[in-house]
């Protein structure tokens, strides 16, 4: 697939006539290695139901694997054990091909759950009684809490209709797909809390009701989550667009006065607004009166954009500043890939050398900026800070789950996140689908970005990822890696 539409996508589409051979991927965590041993760190990893293109359909003997090891494209290793099948007809990997991440911003739909039990198929009426009952009535939702409010705000008060066929491994209230690592005999196979999200590739009708079929073959009764609404923010992409910076975004949910100014020197509101969540061309030269400060609009003489001057209150005011760069940090080249984020601000910018190529808003911890000394490092988990510096990106995975559990979750996850970028683990750079208030804070200490910016970030930044991967990390042979420096301001 040619790389322009990759870049669109963020995947490669399946060619019919494509007939490479290929292994595919049958784990939570089908690793890739650099050589057909285990030792060291994984270069990258493929995702349940994909598969990746032999280089050679030779096995391998080597350390480490119950079977044989294979070497695929275009570098690495994958062992041929249970994670993994060279029978890509195997029932139970067809049915993960079936909810395979789709290509784009979206790789699945996604819910939020208020509690339901995860099925092993589709129960009948008289099946799903005693399992439900400790959740109380159907399509009934309750605020979680303060913890909870910043993962509440894309929930949409409306049911999820069916809109696909019964799979096919799911009809007649059978499972004709045993495989996994759970109980095919098993009605419930796992139980998702309320406040945790679900992600799924089909919703469909079953005996009066509806479903939902997770990446993982499990069934969710449709009446036991919430809808989430579609993300519309998007940043400025510059060679798609003639803004250029400084730019000073309104990072409120609402529209914002324009301001003129007075015979007097004094600013007034006017009726024209700068709407929610957008950016502005401004000259950058500032008028600070009554407690203000006033930058003109560089297309609207006489109109002014007006922000707060109380030091105080710097990450809380609702328009932020986005200067380009004047010098490259140290560790980068004239013409290489770097992001700068500014965590006061909640500005992000994408740079090659010092010619700007993106420029968004993010949400960084809800702790704001680390407080403590580098002598006494902070838990940035514990108080939801961001942490400053530079770091290279170690780690990229397409769509995953995240969760603070070690193991598999069972209190609290976010399933298949899309777009994640490690900058140190578990600091990342990843998509958030369970809200729309970027350039807030609002993360337990990671990067939020929309699903756009997401996906345009992932594709743009190094290493870039393989054909046939879900994931891919620094080094390894996997090329260069570009460097993320969060500041302050």
């Amino acid at each position: 697939m040619k790389a322009e539409a990759l870049a669109k996508t963020g995947t490669a589409a399946p060619d019919k006539t494509d007939t490479r051979p290929r292994i595919g991927a049958l784990g939570p965590h089908t690793w890739i290695w650099k050589k057909p041993d285990r030792k060291g760190l994984a270069i990258g990893k493929m995702r349940i139901g994909t598969g990746a293109v032999l280089k050679s359909a030779d096995p391998i003997d080597g350390p480490g694997c119950r079977g044989k090891w294979y070497s695929i494209e275009p570098r690495g290793y994958v062992c041929d054990d249970d994670t993994a099948t060279l029978n890509l007809e195997d029932p139970y990997y067809k049915a993960l091909a079936y909810s395979a991440p789709q290509g784009g911003v979206w790789p699945y739909r996604y819910a939020h759950s208020n509690g339901t039990p995860m099925y092993s198929r589709v129960p009948q009426p008289s099946e799903w009684a005693q399992p439900e009952k400790e959740y109380g009535k159907v399509n009934t939702w309750k605020p979680l809490g303060k913890w909870a409010i910043g993962h509440e705000e894309n929930i949409v008060d409306e049911p999820i209709k069916a809109s696909d066929e019964v799979p096919y491994f799911l009809k007649d209230g059978k499972r004709t797909a045993p495989g996994g690592n759970y109980d095919n005999r098993a009605l419930v196979w796992k139980r998702m809390p309320a406040g945790s999200m679900l992600a799924y590739s089909k919703a469909f009708e079953m005996y009066g009701r509806v479903w939902l079929l997770t990446p993982d073959t499990m069934v969710v009764p449709a009446d036991r989550v919430s809808h989430m609404k579609t993300s519309t923010f998007k940043g400025v992409r510059f060679d798609e667009s003639d803004l250029s910076l400084p730019l000073a975004w309104n990072r409120s949910k609402t529209p914002l006065p324009k301001y003129q100014k007075n015979d007097d020197g004094s600013f007034s509101a006017t009726a024209e607004t700068i709407p929610a969540k957008s950016p502005v061309e401004i000259n950058d030269v500032d008028v600070t009166k009554g407690g203000m400060i006033y930058f003109e609009l560089r297309r609207e003489p006489g109109r002014y954009i007006g922000k707060s001057n109380d030091g105080a209150k710097a990450l809380d005011v609702d328009v932020s500043i986005a200067r380009a760069a004047k010098k490259l940090p140290a560790s980068v080249g004239p013409d290489e890939k770097w992001i700068e984020a500014k965590i006061g601000a909640g500005t992000m910018t994408a740079y090659v050398g010092l010619k700007p190529a993106m420029a968004t808003l993010f949400s960084p911890g809800k702790g704001g900026p680390p407080v403590s000394t580098f002598k006494f490092p902070e838990d940035h988990s514990k108080y939801a800070t961001t942490a400053t510096g530079i770091f290279p990106l170690e780690w990229k995975e397409r769509v995953a789950t995240m969760s603070n559990e070690k193991g598999e979750p069972k209190v609290l996850w976010f399933t298949d996140v899309p777009y994640q970028q490690y900058l140190k683990a578990p600091l990342a750079l990843h998509v958030a689908y369970w809200h729309e208030d970027f350039g807030k804070r609002k993360s337990a200490e990671c990067l939020n970005v929309s699903p756009m910016d997401g996906l345009w970030l992932f594709n743009w930044t190094l290493p870039h990822l393989p054909e046939g991967w879900n994931a891919v990390g620094a080094g390894g042979g996997n090329g260069e890696s570009t460097p993320v420096i969060v500041g302050v301001n």
